[in-house]
């Protein structure tokens, strides 16, 4: 609910009544300013309902993008459109059109949905500014302004009734104590109708928005921006506030999803021919531990990691907001053996605030000061140490009593390959003789938990390497990593709450060269949403290598990245295919229209003309896309377009028709350029050029060898020549 209510806030903040009333037509509509009115209605509120995808003629007035089109009841200045109903003249018909959503907003602040009924602006557009300016406290209207999806929704349909009538219906079953904000409301009414679908209250649009499918693939040609999505579509799930205060500061995302990158809330793995089940499971490995010993072990893949880490819920210090854990030592510490006699040990510091030691027995080391004098007090009391230089029992004791300090971090381990709580050293050394008989346990240092994970995090979520079976050693850089500790201070705290809510995403990239029955095994069913853990058809497995039980969580999404010039949607895996959706990404000629001519050559049209004939002479699966070509919105100039078209167009277009340079001529006009010197490809020989070579009476066989023309590639009329006869 954060993000719908920071948006919402955001525009009444940016657009309050008396900023309306003073806004003139430039604050009203235009294009590529994205402080409008018609912005801030439209996109950046898009989150709490989408309107996006109908024409700009439901503002009312709109500015044009070049020449407009002819459309009954509309009237055309040089700047502006608008409907004629509003007014002769641009002036006109903004002051008619202002005037109408002043009585918008005055009407839903006092609920009168009969008025806003009889505003003659868009359904859409109006009823998103009555829902934007209604009072929250007693909302009245919900944020789905589809008129048959609310007939869908109360069972009305076909009788008649109007938005008023719905709206009424509907907000019967809001409750305030259940569910505080109406938007929530609203985005919960939609699931149920629509089985889980985002929200999307365009009629001709089939654009997402709201909480991401738990299964989801981006897939579309090369070049589509389909791993740059990734990035936003991650950050909206497990930081969508972060995202909604900076989605327009791409440096600042970017920087934020490489934290949760290194924090391991966000997975990110590449599938190739020989990624396999071990690699993304679980398998055999050679690891090293602390103490520099090999041992193969079973080792967790990304994908096993991911879930259990999803799994976990921290418990957390309330009082503690962010810690600097620079210049300050951290331990690595075992309470208790995790399967034998003393298992009871974790539980009892936990309920504490106290970590115990085990060496020591009952002996009390409070006089001493240094190693030396731990191990006469261990003599004092009739133990034998033989190896001073080496005894485990003085190490440890030495460590707990001398070395230790206040404010240190002490991380408790749970075996060698997990970890279940980070605690703060928070007194000095104590002897406790009463804890012999309970515990066998007396050594004690008091201590704060700023987190406790049940179950155990896996090692790799803070650890570079697996842990030793040492109770208690100092942990170092080559350890443990210093960024994931500090990012676990570092995440923002949750007021009021004792658990932090843990959203992991998992980004697979090129999911389809990958052999999917191999790489999922049998988990290729646990990840549908109803067979995950908590849902309604749970299931679990067993696993081969670690015999563990394993279930797949409800809080991990997963992200894939598809590349249909490697393999078409018809040809993925059909257990893949009915377990995600599929969310196409094709050649967005909007973004390319950003960019400014270069010495007459209009991009976005050279490519789409390039794409429409890979259409015909392939299919729309291998066209080209738009990211290929976005360095010019910065560096417009045509030395930089020829690189982009020597080191990368041309040799994608002689991958897709192996070489067969004819059609990647045709692909880019060549065929229809009078002027050779224009064509991008040409014939590598001559007749005179052959019979120099071969003599008078030898023929080509089959067809002529074509070269690259370097020439046409520093000429700009070759460019335009291709989308131009």
């Amino acid at each position: 609910m954060n993000d719908l209510k920071v948006a919402w806030d955001e525009f009444i903040e940016r657009w309050p009544i008396s900023t309306v009333q003073n806004m003139t037509l430039e604050q009203y509509v235009s294009t590529g300013d994205k402080d409008t009115f018609t912005y801030w209605v439209e996109t950046k509120t898009g989150i709490l309902a989408n309107i996006k995808g109908s024409p700009s003629t439901k503002f009312g007035i709109y500015k044009q993008k070049g020449i407009p089109k002819e459309r009954n009841g509309m009237s055309h200045g040089e700047v502006y459109s608008w409907q004629s109903r509003f007014g002769g003249n641009e002036a006109d018909a903004f002051f008619n059109v202002k005037k109408h959503i002043l009585n918008i907003i005055e009407a839903a602040q006092r609920g009168d949905l009969e008025m806003i009924d009889n505003v003659e602006l868009a359904p859409l557009f109006k009823w998103k500014i009555a829902f934007l300016y209604q009072d929250t406290v007693s909302p009245k209207i919900l944020n789905i302004f589809s008129l048959d999806k609310l007939q869908e929704i109360t069972g009305l349909s076909g009788r008649g009734y109007s938005y008023p009538q719905y709206y009424d219906e509907i907000m019967k079953s809001y409750d305030p104590k259940r569910v505080q904000n109406v938007a929530e409301f609203g985005r919960q009414i939609w699931r149920e109708l629509d089985n889980n679908q985002e929200m999307d209250n365009t009629e001709s649009s089939n654009m997402k928005i709201c909480q991401s499918s738990l299964n989801t693939i981006l897939y579309g040609p090369p070049g589509t921006g389909k791993t740059y999505t990734t990035i936003n579509k991650a950050l909206q799930i497990v930081a969508p506030d972060f995202y909604l205060k900076n989605k327009d500061d791409r440096e600042k995302l970017k920087c934020r999803f490489d934290e949760l990158l290194n924090n391991n809330r966000i997975g990110f793995v590449t599938f190739h021919q020989s990624f396999s089940y071990e690699d993304f499971v679980e398998g055999l490995k050679a690891s090293t531990t602390e103490g520099k010993q090999i041992s193969y072990d079973v080792e967790d893949g990304i994908f096993k990691s991911m879930c259990n880490s999803a799994s976990v819920k921290a418990t957390v210090n309330t009082e503690q907001q962010a810690l600097d854990i620079s210049n300050r030592k951290i331990w690595k510490m075992s309470l208790g053996d995790t399967s034998g006699e003393d298992t009871f040990i974790y539980q009892q510091c936990i309920e504490n605030n106290y970590v115990l030691l085990g060496y020591g027995y009952d002996i009390d080391f409070s006089n001493t000061s240094n190693r030396k004098e731990v191990i006469e007090t261990y003599r004092t009391n009739e133990v034998i140490i033989d190896k001073e230089s080496s005894d485990y029992r003085v190490t440890s004791v030495n460590n707990f009593k001398n070395e230790m300090s206040i404010g240190d971090l002490v991380v408790i381990s749970d075996g060698n390959r997990k970890f279940r709580a980070i605690a703060e050293i928070t007194s000095d050394y104590i002897f406790d003789e009463t804890l012999v008989s309970d515990s066998g346990y007396s050594q004690v240092r008091k201590v704060t938990w700023h987190r406790v994970y049940e179950p155990s995090l896996p090692v790799d979520e803070l650890f570079k390497k697996n842990l030793s079976q040492m109770t208690l050693y100092r942990l170092y850089g080559a350890t443990i990593d210093l960024d994931k500790l500090q990012g676990i201070f570092s995440l923002p705290s949750i007021e009021d709450k004792t658990e932090i809510s843990n959203d992991r995403v998992l980004i697979i990239d090129e999911i389809n060269r990958g052999n999917i029955s191999n790489i999922f095994g049998e988990l290729i069913t646990l990840i549908e949403p109803s067979k995950r853990s908590g849902g309604t058809e749970s299931l679990s497995v067993k696993l081969p290598y670690s015999k563990e039980t394993f279930s797949v969580p409800s809080n991990l999404h997963i992200i894939g990245t598809m590349n249909t010039a490697d393999k078409s949607l018809a040809q993925l895996d059909i257990a893949l295919r009915r377990r995600f959706e599929f969310v196409e990404m094709m050649t967005n000629y909007e973004l390319l229209k950003d960019i400014p001519n270069i010495e007459g050559i209009n991009v976005a049209k050279l490519v789409k003309t390039m794409n429409q004939r890979i259409e015909l002479l392939y299919d729309r699966e291998h066209t080209i896309g738009h990211s290929l070509f976005l360095p010019l919105l910065g560096n417009p100039s045509l030395q930089l377009l020829a690189e982009i078209f020597e080191l990368q167009i041309l040799p994608l277009l002689e991958e897709y028709f192996f070489e067969d340079w004819e059609r990647v001529g045709q692909v880019l006009g060549d065929h229809l350029k009078d002027n050779h010197e224009l064509r991008f490809v040409i014939e590598q020989f001559g007749n005179s050029k052959i019979a120099e070579l071969m003599g008078d009476d030898w023929e080509v066989p089959g067809i002529q060898p074509y070269c690259r023309n370097q020439k046409a590639f520093k000429n700009p009329q070759a460019y335009i020549g291709v989308y131009t006869r």
